[in-house]
């Protein structure tokens, strides 16, 4: 593998720190530098069994052990590599008693704010419930706080504005919230990070255990990571980390991501060194330069100078537009006169703050006939019919499994909550040794077709690919009355029969997409031969196009008006922006519109209604082709209008 001088000092590091972070600029080279770091250890005389890959998705985690078995051949395999969740949940499993985990169910997001409208429905007044914070709301509270290791009271009294009485039922309702999951053995998301923890700090031993299989431990997308999960990376450091990350793209606070486990490493770790990678092979110079200035703006120093390897081409453009329907048609437009060139849909790309700032977009889009894909929107997962056979899965492989057990059975006609409740109890308070469709057809009558579901799941546990057909042939019927779009639904379910066929038990299947869901978007990708990608800027770290139009980068937006006054969130979102600015490869058109309630339009300007900071209002205009659009004169290069200044 050929790897440039910063590459290979970093994956050839044989220095004196025992552990090193990888400072890797956008378009860097990152995972190629990690890749490297495998090959140079293992030609080295470390067995791969004593090296540990952690990621942030199985995507990347598949996608490296591909690379790497091309230099390594079929002894790539034996690397362990995967996320933190699933890299957990296989120690846990391994020695389940030592977690306390025997005969536990990994339960979703969707799952877990079920279980908490149950509870908010209990405890929550009939005057009040209008007010109260829903569900999803309480989720994101409970796991906020404890992937920031913050216990529950003291989270919602630093991050929330809940009076005395909110506060009192929320703390509650959280209590319950737990309890319930330990009654019926659940673990949610969070669950897995926050028990394996706890359990390395409170058993040195087995941390020393665990710590010991491995020698080296490489972790991609440092940035990302959780105060939780650094705790597990602090109790396996008797290994050495290699760990390769960018506090510039450090954009994740609202998952927990900790912005310090990047930027604080060296006096979180002493014995450690810090390395650079800034040759960037993505983007053009004009454009690493308009991103490079953005960081320069910051009043904290992220240290880093991207260069780009290809050279020098035109500046980045920056239009101003009278209004977003404007702005949504000169993108439309230019992409029709683009395509009708020669260039192909799937080299543009339009980067959005959020699919709702995208909407305009979108219907010019579809008036244009431009085919696109959106990415950021709902995961295949989440999708009610996905769930509804899921649910059919868990509930066969576990009688105390109460929301899987609820769920299948209101699949069926004529099945309410009052006869699920009545079912699921007696599930619960049965003898483990009594067979569960006896139970079932004590409480449902003359219901074969019911019972028929969870044989087919016990009967093909094995082959999963099988179970999850044969599960969606027998409740198509009933689906079909349930839901429209059928044949479109359809089609989901055969894709996740496809992606069961790649596992060896329904179990291991269930638990990993669980974990980490696969999106409609990625699914909806590999059908459609070629379209334009719009996507939120979220979605978009390790995503390239040869055009790339950032939409809306205007006042209130970048930063984002809920972010202001906090300056570590208006810091956040400055490196949203730089996300942004370097998916960039050959040309970058950032766009921006008026918005008579926040900014006015003054000689191809912004002059801001209110006092708010704005990422580009100090823009040199030498780093940009600066142009406008509106007023009924079409595009003009802003330079036209300053004949005018001298007028009076």
């Amino acid at each position: 593998m050929e790897l440039n001088q910063e590459q290979q000092q970093a994956a050839h590091y044989s220095g004196d720190a025992k552990h090193l972070l990888v400072l890797a600029g956008a378009g860097t080279g990152k995972t190629r530098t990690i890749i490297g770091r495998v090959i140079f250890l293992v030609k080295s005389g470390v067995s791969v069994q004593r090296l540990l890959m952690l990621t942030f998705t199985r995507r990347a985690a598949k996608e490296m052990l591909a690379r790497l078995e091309k230099d390594l051949g079929q002894t790539a395999q034996s690397i362990t590599c995967g996320t933190f969740h699933h890299f957990c949940l296989q120690i846990m499993r391994r020695i389940p008693k030592a977690f306390q985990l025997e005969n536990s169910t990994i339960i979703d997001r969707d799952d877990a704010q079920s279980l908490l409208q149950l509870i908010r429905g209990e405890k929550v007044r009939k005057e009040i419930k209008k007010e109260f914070p829903r569900a999803a709301t309480l989720l994101n509270y409970i796991s906020y706080a404890k992937n920031s290791c913050l216990d529950i009271e003291e989270y919602l009294h630093q991050f929330t504005e809940l009076s005395e009485e909110f506060m009192e039922i929320t703390l509650s309702i959280a209590k319950d919230y737990e309890k319930r999951k330990r009654d019926r053995q659940y673990l949610d998301y969070d669950d897995i990070l926050h028990l394996f923890a706890k359990t390395l700090e409170q058993k040195p031993d087995l941390a020393g255990k665990i710590a010991g299989l491995f020698q080296h431990i490489l972790v991609d997308e440092m940035q990302d990571t959780n105060p939780l999960q650094w705790r597990i990376l602090e109790k396996l450091s008797s290994a050495h980390l290699f760990c390769v990350g960018d506090d510039a793209q450090s954009i994740y606070a609202f998952r927990g991501a900790d912005f310090k486990n990047v930027h604080a490493f060296s006096e979180r770790l002493p014995d450690s060194a810090v390395l650079k990678l800034e040759e960037n092979y993505r983007s053009t110079q004009p454009i690493l330069d308009i991103a490079n200035w953005l960081l320069d703006e910051a009043d904290i120093d992220y240290d880093k100078h991207l260069t780009a390897a290809r050279g020098s081409a035109g500046k980045p453009v920056l239009i101003d537009f009278e209004s977003k329907h404007d702005e949504a048609a000169w993108i439309a437009s230019d992409l029709l006169e683009r395509h009708e060139g020669g260039a192909d849909w799937h080299q543009h790309m339009i980067l959005v703050r959020s699919a709702w700032s995208a909407k305009v977009l979108e219907g010019a889009l579809i008036d244009a006939g431009i085919p696109y894909q959106f990415v950021g929107g709902t995961s295949l997962l989440e999708a009610a019919h996905v769930k509804d056979v899921l649910s059919l899965c868990r509930a066969a492989m576990n009688r105390l499994d109460e929301l899987a057990w609820i769920r299948y059975l209101k699949c069926w006609p004529k099945i309410g909550d009052v006869t699920a409740s009545k079912t699921v109890a007696a599930l619960l308070s049965s003898d483990p040794a009594e067979d569960i469709k006896d139970i079932v057809r004590s409480q449902i009558k003359k219901r074969d077709d019911i019972i028929e579901g969870i044989e087919i799941i016990q009967n093909n546990h094995g082959t999963p690919s099988q179970a999850i057909r044969l599960a969606t042939d027998h409740l198509s019927n009933t689906f079909h009355n349930k839901y429209d779009r059928w044949e479109s639904r359809l089609s989901d379910l055969r894709l996740l029969a496809d992606l069961a066929s790649r596992y060896k038990d329904l179990l291991g299947f269930v638990e990993t997409y669980t974990l980490d869901p696969i999106s409609n978007s990625q699914a909806e990708k590999a059908e459609q031969e070629d379209a334009i990608t719009v996507i939120t800027v979220h979605s978009a770290k390790g995503t390239e196009a040869k055009v790339c139009y950032c939409l809306g980068v205007q006042p209130g937006t970048y930063p984002h008006m809920r972010s202001l006054g906090d300056k570590d969130a208006e810091e956040e979102e400055r490196r949203v922006l730089y996300v942004a600015l370097t998916r960039a490869q050959d040309e970058l058109i950032i766009t921006r519109a008026g918005d008579d309630s926040r900014t006015l339009f003054h000689g191809g300007s912004y002059v801001q209604s209110v006092g708010s900071p704005y990422f580009l209002e100090y823009l040199p205009p030498n780093l940009v082709e600066h142009q406008q659009f509106g007023y009924g004169l079409g595009m003009a290069s802003s330079s036209v209008f300053d004949e005018l200044l001298d007028f009076e």
